[in-house]
């Protein structure tokens, strides 16, 4: 079940980033005030040794291999570290970079947060696919001292890239270099941010692109997600101080 959930959390976040959009604001938007969307869970690698192996199982223990679930959620969940090489490529692309050459870091190489257990890690696929890119790869855990790892600092000195492999909490508190590139499928090192303005009226005073009213609703938040993350100009307007205050905090 867990993992049938979490592949598709991915599965979305694989459909937002191939348009260009941020899955992190998208699903707050849903989440906003929707108790019904409380157990949407944030992407990111889901691995380990249980997940896969028991889905899979369940899958060879149906009969004429009907658990179609079982395997969408395991194509999904495999390629997440594929997905997050794409958006990199494409991000460097824009700059005229590519990962050839280029220092990349992976923070965090256990397979879940706050464990030193490294079995089935999918940072490791990823190492792996930054090499073949022919990426020069340092690794870092917080909790794993493995031969070959660095300590974060050493990795936020060196790197021009850096991707986060597993969202231990002491990363929530590093400080990154000015045009380093992060890559972060989990929503943890980087916030979402719109202009939001109270109330209406003769205080809107400043020149706007694009004025959402009613922007706090089920309806306008997304829309207005949308349309920042698209390079517009968004000040989100409604009566709900309540829901505005909820924006303003994330």
């Amino acid at each position: 079940w867990r993992y049938v959930v979490l592949g598709t959390a991915n599965q979305f976040y694989q459909i937002a980033t191939s348009k260009g959009l941020d899955f992190c604001r998208i699903r707050a938007a849903i989440m906003h005030k929707y108790g019904r969307a409380a157990g949407f869970p944030r992407a990111g690698f889901t691995a380990g040794p249980h997940l896969f192996k028991d889905t899979m199982q369940l899958a060879a223990y149906c009969r004429g291999h009907t658990f179609s679930l079982g395997h969408a959620a395991m194509l999904v969940n495999e390629t997440m570290p594929d997905c997050l090489l794409d958006q990199a490529k494409r991000e460097l692309a824009r700059s005229g970079q590519t990962l050839a050459g280029m220092r990349c870091g992976i923070l965090g190489m256990a397979f879940k947060p706050e464990s030193e257990d490294p079995r089935e890690s999918l940072a490791f696929k990823l190492r792996r696919l930054l090499l073949w890119e022919g990426a020069e790869v340092f690794c870092s855990d917080v909790f794993m001292k493995l031969e070959g790892f660095v300590d974060a600092d050493c990795l936020l000195a060196q790197c021009e890239a850096v991707f986060l492999g597993c969202p231990h909490r002491e990363y929530q508190s590093l400080r990154f270099h000015e045009g380093q590139k992060v890559f972060d499928c989990w929503g943890y090192l980087a916030g979402s941010a719109l202009t939001v303005t109270p109330g209406c009226g003769s205080e809107c005073t400043e020149a706007l692109s694009v004025a959402i009213i009613g922007g706090a609703g089920h309806v306008g938040l997304p829309l207005s997600l949308v349309l920042a993350e698209r390079g517009h100009r968004v000040v989100v307007v409604d009566t709900a101080a309540e829901k505005l205050e909820s924006i303003r905090k994330g």
